[in-house]
This record gives structure tokens, C-alpha cells and sequence, in this order.
């Protein structure tokens, strides 16, 4: 399919303002095929400049609110599930997340808390299922994330993975990949769908609902199929 070109993706809509088109994950697209709109402030490099918000093109309701400083995420940024509900909220520092941020499930009911150190892997200091019960206090228990058809689940210690971590898919409970951490230090791991072991750094990921973050980087997506 033909890549979809770039004054295709946007609308300016006053000196400075300009109506971003992405797909779901942040990919510039036409506004025909779109499903998020970005209302921001671009600087003469391109860079967004202050505060940004995007909405799902579906319904009109929020998907996330945050600013920029110099071309980088400042300040506290929220982050809301298709539905409205609120997703996450927490603080970057010049790009970089920092401090405490919470996570929510879509029903309203609190899902985690992560503590984020530097640049460096975040900590779970807290986790809930989403029946309300508590897997993990204080930085040790039992944590799992579902999305896109996927489960990865693994015990924390001290906050961080320990042992051995799986990705499952969920509808017939396939290991996808495994991996073993030693008080947080990654060992090795195995992608049974590429049928390769490998022992240089861990491909999982503990953070959630970041797609908003391929933004910035202005990446073409393809043009919108033709209307049968």
C-alpha cells in the first residue's frame, strides 16, 4: 500500500497551532483512515511546545493531556483508555518519566504503581488484579499485563523481576517467550516463535500504554484504503 504523505496528516489551525492525524499507535496518518487527533503548538524546528491533547476521533473523548519544553515531555501527563477512564498519571522531567505514576483498568479500579529511577527498568511497588485483590505490595508478589492478545506475567522482588517471566497468548495459553531475571538482572531468555535463545537484554517491558510517546517522531504511515 502506497505511504500516505505528510500534508495529508495534519491541519494547521492558527500561527503555530496545528491538528495532528495519527492510527492507534501513533502513526501519522490521513484523517479519513485516523483514529486520534493531536491539537498542539509546533516551534520552528517542528518540535511540539507546550501543552498537547489528543482525543479519540471516534467519540471525542480525551486520550491524553500533557506539555512539552524544548521538544521534550515536562510535567505531569495524563493518560485515559478509549472509554474516558483515566489510564495513567505521573510526572516526566525532560523526556524521561520520573517519581511514582498510577495506572488504572478501564472499569475505574486502580491497577498499579511504578516507580521510575533515572532512565533506568521501573519499579512495581504496588499491584491489583482487576477484581481489586493485591498481588503485589511493597515491591513483591506476583504482576502480569494483558494487551494485544498477550499475557506476560512474572514474580517482582524488592520491586523488581525475579525468576522466571512468560508471554502467553491468552486465547489458547501458547508460550510465546520466557525469560530469567536474578534479583532484577536479566539472564537469558527464549522466543519460542522464532526458535532462538538469546542472553543480551530482556525483550520485555513492564511499562504500559506508552504508544502516545511514537508521536514525536513523525513517522508516515500508508494512505487510506480506497471506499469500496
Amino acid at each position: 500500500m502506497q505511504k500516505a504523505k505528510f500534508d495529508e496528516c495534519y491541519r494547521v489551525v492558527g500561527k503555530d497551532s496545528v491538528v495532528f492525524f495519527y492510527s492507534a499507535d501513533y502513526v501519522l496518518t490521513p484523517l479519513g483512515c485516523a483514529t486520534i487527533r493531536r491539537h498542539a503548538r509546533i516551534d520552528s524546528a517542528g518540535r511540539f511546545l507546550g501543552f498537547v491533547h489528543d482525543y479519540n476521533l471516534a467519540n471525542n473523548l480525551p486520550l491524553l493531556k500533557g506539555a512539552f519544553r524544548e521538544g521534550l515531555m515536562e510535567g505531569q501527563f495524563e493518560v485515559y483508555h478509549t472509554t474516558g477512564e483515566l489510564a495513567a498519571r505521573g510526572h516526566y522531567r525532560q523526556g524521561r518519566q520520573v517519581g511514582d505514576w498510577g495506572y488504572w483498568y478501564p472499569s475505574g479500579r486502580r491497577r498499579q504503581i511504578l516507580s521510575f529511577r533515572n532512565g533506568l527498568d521501573p519499579l512495581v511497588q504496588q499491584f491489583w488484579d482487576e477484581a481489586g485483590q493485591q498481588l503485589v505490595k511493597d515491591g513483591n508478589g506476583a504482576w502480569y499485563c494483558q494487551e494485544d492478545g498477550l499475557q506476560l506475567q512474572g514474580n517482582v522482588v524488592g520491586g523488581i523481576p525475579d525468576g522466571r517471566w512468560q508471554l502467553r497468548r491468552i486465547a489458547d495459553e501458547s508460550l510465546v517467550a520466557r525469560e530469567t531475571f536474578v534479583k532484577g538482572n536479566f539472564r537469558n531468555g527464549v522466543s519460542i516463535d522464532r526458535m532462538e535463545s538469546y542472553r543480551d537484554q530482556s525483550r520485555f517491558s513492564i511499562g504500559d500504554w506508552e504508544s502516545y510517546r511514537q508521536a514525536e517522531k513523525y513517522v508516515l504511515g500508508t494512505s487510506c484504503p480506497p471506499v469500496k
